[in-house]
């Protein structure tokens, strides 16, 4: 019997990442890693991990072993960042180049689940890889050196831009929709904004066919 790859998925406690956790259980040797564990159920084998404390993150990579990490850890509050630019960056950025060197360290692949966000959205068609960023906020501009961090560190990465999530177990902008037109008449939303809503299980089952 074929011994199965070794996957660690950091941020295995958020709305993608549980879900990380149910697509990739059955083919992979699955571990979770986040500050605590999911309330949904999640990976078989957890262990607690601060990406923002570069030795705790490290020591998790390096007693994992893992041959792929998966980096879906953020801070995602777009106005809390701008509150605290500080904080952004300390997780965004810092936290990814923690993560990014220890994968150098232990000769791992790392997957970086980053933001459209760090395109300015002015461009009248769908975006691509090759396309200029210009990040507007603060979210953007750390996840966006969060994206330089991992570049500048490892040779074998992959960096992947998704948009607007939503699933089960986490706030986003459909279940607040959902929410607002069971108890209201009349529904107000911004109309200066476009985007791609993507299912968290969609983005996982793609993610699991990048990983094989």
């Amino acid at each position: 019997m074929l011994e199965k790859h070794k996957i660690l998925i950091i941020g295995s406690g958020g709305m993608l990442g549980a879900d990380l956790c149910e697509e990739l259980g059955n083919g992979y040797d699955l571990v979770g890693s986040d500050l605590a564990p999911a309330k949904r159920a999640g990976a078989t084998n957890f262990i607690e991990c601060d990406i923002t404390d570069k030795g705790s993150v490290k020591d998790v990579i390096d007693k994992v072993k893992p041959q792929i990490v998966i980096h879906a850890a953020a801070w995602t509050d777009v106005d809390g960042c701008e509150r605290d630019r500080e904080k952004a960056y300390r997780i965004n950025a810092s936290g990814t180049e923690n993560v990014a060197v220890a994968c150098k360290n232990a000769g791992a692949i790392l997957i970086y689940i980053s933001t459209d966000f760090v395109f300015d959205g002015k461009k009248k068609e769908p975006y691509t890889e090759e396309d200029k960023t210009g990040p507007l906020n603060i979210y953007a501009a750390s996840k966006l050196a969060g994206e330089e961090a991992v570049r500048k560190n490892l040779k074998e990465y992959f960096i992947l831009r998704t948009s607007w999530l939503y699933g089960a177990g986490g706030k986003n902008f459909v279940d607040t929709i959902i929410a607002k037109a069971g108890t209201e008449k009349e529904l107000k939303v911004v109309r200066d904004q476009s985007g791609s809503p993507t299912y968290t299980k969609d983005l996982a089952c793609a993610i699991h066919r990048l990983a094989d």
